[in-house]
């Protein structure tokens, strides 16, 4: 039987930016001392991932999807979107786009119009639950089955985890996460791993972190969270930022924070890293003095780190695989099967571990689509 599971990252991913507070606030972590000699050292070669699953899974037939997506000028959205259209294809259904354009009131208008036009169920990219909670609650009642990739369902958020869920099933882990909350958190204690065997487990660590998105704020509580447990001897300067400083703004707001914190050894820098901080990086001369982690895993983060632009780690994620896992788990639900672990992670990519020739976004070293099609049993 396929377990029941989770969706995927949340509207945080449409639009990042760094807060007013350039100084920011900061923590050490507490425990016993580590020396440098003693500090762990991070092993870039580890991918949190598995495969897509083996199972058979027939493709259910003759299925009209609307691909409700928050905004397709966002590049992870467009990405998220394009995957879910390829998987759709692959699977042999049709679809309908719809775009919203980063329009937060035009996301349930969206939904509604994919109801009346009797779509037999909806994937949203990067739609959130409580921006859409009546709008999709009214296509279940339409029996139109939902689930949301690069969003969050109202259990979700830390804010709102006591409601009960409005999509109607999700991506699933199996027995390795029991939540995709529990994903971003583990994914960002990995990256807190990393920065603090780079940092030597000493020294000044900024942490560029927003409360603005669910993404955000589980990124920043996994990242917290391990820091203040496994690198005692670290000063953890948090940089807070808003959506609205993506650029320039963000850019000054960066650099004063490295001019407050000369010292500083490594930097988390969040998911849209090249919209701001690693600019301020190299401006202040710091490129070879600090070490960066940010980004998803996208072209644009490897093309700045392999440029030496400010960026040297990216907690990488298969976006594709996210999309045609989102296929497969609503397919589940067509076919009235229990979904399975589709094996997503991630993988902290640097250049010990080798960062993707050419313009791609991260790939797993396997065929994802071959896997999907494989277990639909489509050949097309």
């Amino acid at each position: 039987m396929r377990k029941p599971a989770l969706a995927i990252t949340g509207a945080a991913l449409v639009a990042l930016a760094l807060t007013a507070c350039s100084s920011g606030s900061a923590s050490t972590g507490a425990g016993s001392s580590v020396s440098a000699a003693d500090c762990p050292q991070f092993d870039s070669s580890k991918a949190h991932y598995t495969t897509p699953p083996t199972t058979p899974n027939p493709a259910a037939k003759q299925k009209n999807i609307a691909i409700v997506a928050v905004g397709m000028s966002s590049p992870t959205v467009a990405v998220g979107a394009a995957g879910v259209e390829a998987a759709i294809t692959d699977i042999g259904w049709q679809y309908t786009l719809y775009d919203a354009k980063l329009d937060p009131s035009a996301f349930s208008t969206l939904v509604r119009q994919a109801i009346t036009n009797k779509a037999d169920g909806i994937i949203g990219v990067g739609l959130d639950a409580p921006l859409v909670k009546a709008a999709i609650e009214e296509a279940t009642a339409a029996g139109i089955p939902s689930i949301s990739v690069q969003g969050w369902d109202l259990d979700q958020d830390p804010d709102t985890s006591t409601e009960t869920p409005v999509f109607s099933t999700r991506i699933s882990f199996g027995d390795r996460f029991p939540d995709f909350a529990d994903v971003v958190r583990a994914s960002a204690a990995d990256a807190a791993d990393y920065l603090t065997s780079k940092a030597g487990c000493s020294g000044t660590i900024l942490d560029f972190s927003n409360n603005e998105y669910t993404t955000l704020k589980l990124i920043n509580q996994g990242f917290t969270g391990e820091m203040s447990t496994n690198c005692p001897n670290c000063k953890v300067v948090d940089v807070p930022w808003t959506a609205s400083q993506f650029g320039p703004e963000l850019t000054g707001i960066a650099k004063a924070a490295i001019l407050k914190n000369p010292d500083v050894k490594a930097i988390q820098a969040g998911t849209n890293p090249q919209l701001g901080i690693t600019q301020a990086i190299v401006q202040s001369g710091y490129q070879d003095k600090v070490s960066t982690l940010g980004g998803f895993g996208l072209a644009a983060d490897f093309a700045v780190s392999t440029q030496d632009q400010g960026l040297n780690a990216t907690t990488s994620w298969p976006v594709e695989w996210w999309s045609y896992a989102a296929v497969d788990t609503l397919n589940s639900y067509f076919n009235k099967t229990e979904p399975v672990d589709e094996g997503l992670g991630w993988k902290i990519v640097d250049k010990a571990s080798g960062f993707p020739d050419g313009d791609s976004d991260f790939k797993p070293p396997f065929d994802v689509p071959a896997a999907y099609k494989l277990s639909w049993g489509v050949s097309n």
